[in-house]
């Protein structure tokens, strides 16, 4: 039950609500069209505005043309292929045209990566994939806001990170967005504002850094702490570029990366990247971003045990990604020895036989015996 929700969104901006599960945070999205019926109060959406109590049919309908809600379990018709279920809210609800409400969802379906599967049926695609579908039919009734429900809660974790990269490409076109999700660091990244509730009320509200670095309330410290999400490791951390890639041996090697004293720098090496303790001013990761064989290639990624399992892995990594689009890499490759975390980026493995040789790892004992390496590849 929500009480005494008070919550104004400025057009373009994006709200992330967090909380633990039970408090209210799907109710609220779901009062804000009218799927679940508000006992009192007033919802503006654009220039609509409606009263609990005195709400009439034309009115509620009304309101629900201006926002669009994406659900956790993507709700997609089974029996109508991409491209339909992509069209039938803008025929049924819009009264667009067939001709034009085509064009208008093959727009759509190209924006989220989805438009080469527009022929296929639901249940011939991965989690993250129906989910895009489902974000595209949303985007496509041009909506004043976009309310997601734990768009990744119900996704394999491979494919979760699909997902929050086109939620990330909504934010970055300013598209104004009510987020309920459990990804702190997703929510760091993407949210003007962040909502913590708790009881069905809004315990806290704030920026981003405000929120999950610097709570003022003991409930939100709380959850955050209990949580395993509170962001503080990440930022007692930077990140700098430079060509040590020999000073970095040593590291990689301790980090258990299969490198030897005197090994040259990778073939094609472009940068290299130190994570760097702010406190010590010790290197304690790295990486590094080369070109051979005419693809971009992520060589060597490492973290030292002590400050393994605080997410600073996956902040390298991402940082490395974003400089390669910077090199206007359409597309970017690596030899993985732990497959599942870069599934979590985003990075789909190929075949052997399709790609650059950038790995001889087939030719080690260990290959299969204790280490399941994989080539794969993420495209930009």
């Amino acid at each position: 039950m929500l009480k005494g929700i008070d919550l104004e969104i400025k057009k373009g901006e994006v709200v992330a609500v967090i909380g633990s599960s039970g408090t209210g945070k799907s109710t609220l999205l779901r009062c804000m069209n009218y799927l679940e019926t508000p006992d009192t109060g007033s919802i503006t959406i654009g220039d609509i505005t409606v009263t609990a109590g005195k709400a009439s049919k034309k009115e509620i309908h009304e309101l629900r043309k201006h926002s669009a809600m994406i659900f956790q379990n993507y709700n997609l018709f089974s029996h109508k292929d991409v491209l339909h279920n992509v069209m039938e809210p803008l025929i049924t609800a819009k009264k667009m045209k067939k001709e034009k409400a085509e064009r208008t969802a093959v727009s759509y379906l190209e924006k989220v990566g989805m438009k080469e599967k527009m022929g296929q049926f639901p249940i011939t695609l991965s989690g993250g994939q129906q989910q895009r579908v489902a974000i595209a039919r949303s985007m496509a009734t041009e909506p004043n806001v976009l309310l997601f429900d734990e768009p990744t809660s119900a996704l394999d974790p491979e494919w979760v990170q699909e997902v929050l990269e086109v939620i990330r490409k909504l934010a970055r076109a300013h598209f104004t967005m009510l987020i309920v999700t459990h990804e702190m660091q997703f929510a760091k990244e993407v949210a003007d504002r962040v909502v913590f509730m708790d009881g069905g009320k809004i315990v806290e509200e704030g920026s981003a850094k405000e929120v999950l670095e610097h709570p003022r309330q003991e409930r939100t410290k709380e959850f955050l702490k209990l949580s395993g999400k509170d962001a503080a490791d990440e930022d007692s951390v930077e990140i700098k570029k430079s060509m040590n890639f020999k000073d970095m041996l040593p590291m990689f090697i301790e980090a258990g990366l299969e490198f030897k004293p005197d090994d040259p720098d990778p073939e094609g090496l472009l940068v290299c990247f130190e994570l760097i303790d702010k406190k010590s001013g010790k290197r304690i990761g790295g990486g590094s971003l080369a070109k051979a064989y005419g693809e971009f290639l992520i060589r060597s990624v490492a973290v030292e045990k002590a400050y393994q399992g605080k997410g600073l892995g996956r902040k390298l990594v991402e940082y490395m990604i974003e400089e390669a689009k910077a090199w206007d890499a359409r597309r970017l490759l690596l030899t993985a020895k732990v497959p599942g975390f870069y599934k979590k980026l985003g990075f789909a493995v190929i075949p052997r036989e399709d790609a650059p040789p950038i790995s001889d790892c087939a030719s080690c004992p260990q290959f299969h015996n204790g280490c399941d390496s994989e080539i794969m590849r993420l495209e930009l």
